[in-house]
């Protein structure tokens, strides 16, 4: 979902979704919606927003549908990105997206450029010859059966999306012009607003789910688990819950063409836990669950076919990025103790998952966090990162609602969602706060702050 992370109001940004699960080889876990009496510890924050026993089986129902369409908007975000950059079916160089977009604005006349920006649809606008081009070649390209796991994707999508094959070119222009509003508003617009990050955010809550994700989203998470360690040495964990593994299917940047998609953050967390010492994999149970059904399937067949992981960093070493001694640290020991690994250039790597690692992974589940919960026992450890941001204030308390559920008593959740309602939130759910870190991954010289992300641990309470 994403999860994630695809790009999200951060400064630095990586999807997570995935839940634990049973020793066994199929979940027994069941998908279940929340009833009103499953809501009592924040019907009152419900009320506040509108949403009273009579009116929740509605709004579950709409945000589920909501979240859908979100789905296959984010889906198509990817296909644009796809477009812009992949070398798989062109000769043509790749377009960087933001770059596009600001191309594309700034040649908009005064009165075009305003309605374009701030109207309530989206106008037609001239699109570029360069970007026509690579469309035309991409559909072509997709045409015939296609061997590679992405672009067998993007034409499964292109075919559903756009049943007609004459209105294809046009069909993903509009869409091209639809992800380009996006980002001119997040990368340019936004910023230079007094409010800022606050705009950012806003974007964030309306547009598609992406499922992008990278390898620095493991760094956050193997950092909160390490506070966790320190503090309760002796805790042991078994049964983990996390939510939104993502997979990178077309970021928007750091596109690596050359190897199927990955989704890493399942065997991260995985490596994490067992590094350090609070878990084994003989005993160990995880189950990616993602909104995305593609994201599902591509980690199903994951734990039938252990996968070999190309890890590399979004961001790399250069004259101006400057990656932090904790994360080169944690990118040189990331997957040993679930693998082979075999050692690239620079910030480089292939991990190959063993067996007893892809037993640990239990089949994935479909799963909307904001309207479902699996039911079954609890987990010991949900971790859920990138995915807060876009959900607004309603959509995340009945998101925590449904992880505080999946939650046993004592258990301990982990996040990277800043946002100040989320504290009356997690005490209503009896998910207190308990430990905050300030993360920085890399600095970039002559930027005032450094790229970084916060890890929030919560830890259930054992009576109510």
């Amino acid at each position: 979902m994403r999860h994630g992370l695809g790009a999200i109001p951060r400064p630095l940004a990586f999807p997570i979704l995935l839940v634990g699960a049973l020793a066994a080889a199929q979940s027994s876990s069941s998908i279940q919606r929340p009833t009103w009496r499953d809501l009592v510890p924040i019907q009152s924050y419900l009320a506040r927003h509108g949403v009273s026993s009579d009116t929740l089986h509605d709004v579950i129902d709409r945000t589920h549908a909501k979240n859908a369409a979100r789905v296959r908007e984010g889906d198509l975000d990817h296909l644009v990105f796809y477009a812009l950059q992949s070398t798989r079916f062109t000769t043509r160089p790749p377009i960087e997206p933001a770059l596009s977009a600001k191309a594309l604005v700034e040649s908009l006349h005064p009165e075009a450029h305003a309605a374009f920006l701030t109207g309530p649809s989206i106008p037609d606008v001239p699109v570029p010859a360069a970007v026509r081009s690579r469309i035309a070649e991409l559909v072509t390209y997709l045409g015939p059966q296609r061997s590679d796991e992405r672009a067998a994707f993007f034409r499964q999508l292109v075919h559903t999306a756009f049943p007609a094959a004459r209105g294809r070119e046009a069909a993903l222009a509009r869409e091209y012009v639809r992800v380009m509003r996006f980002l001119y508003r997040k990368e340019f617009l936004a910023p230079a607003t007094a409010r800022g990050t606050s705009d950012v955010h806003d974007l964030y809550r309306e547009r598609g789910l992406s499922t992008d994700t990278a390898i620095e989203a493991g760094f956050v998470v193997h950092t909160g688990l390490a506070v966790l360690q320190a503090l309760e040495p002796t805790r042991r964990v078994r049964r983990v819950l996390v939510v939104g593994p993502g997979l990178d299917l077309a970021p928007r940047t750091g596109l690596l063409d050359d190897a199927s998609p990955q989704s890493y953050q399942p065997w991260a967390v995985m490596d994490a836990l067992v590094s350090l010492g609070l878990s084994q994999l003989g005993d160990l149970s995880i189950v990616a669950a993602d909104i995305n059904p593609r994201v599902v399937d591509h980690l199903r067949r994951a734990r039938g076919s252990p996968p070999a992981l190309r890890l590399a960093s979004a961001l790399g070493v250069s004259d101006t990025v400057v990656m932090s001694p904790d994360y080169l640290d944690y990118f040189t020991r990331l997957g040993r103790t679930i693998g082979s690994e075999t050692r690239g250039a620079g910030l480089r790597k292939v991990i190959q998952v063993s067996v007893d690692s892809a037993r640990a992974l239990v089949p994935a589940e479909t799963l909307d966090i904001v309207t479902e919960r699996l039911g079954g026992p609890g987990f010991d450890l949900v971790v859920a990162t990138n995915i807060f941001p876009y959900f607004n204030d309603l959509e995340l308390a009945l998101a925590m609602s449904n992880i505080a559920a999946m939650t046993r008593p004592g258990g301990v959740v982990l996040h990277n969602e800043g946002r100040a309602v989320l504290g009356e939130i997690t005490t209503d759910l009896g998910l207190p706060f308990e430990q905050a870190r300030y993360v920085t991954i890399a600095t970039i010289r002559g930027a005032t702050a450094p790229l970084a992300d916060s890890v929030f641990l919560h830890r259930k309470v054992t009576t109510r």
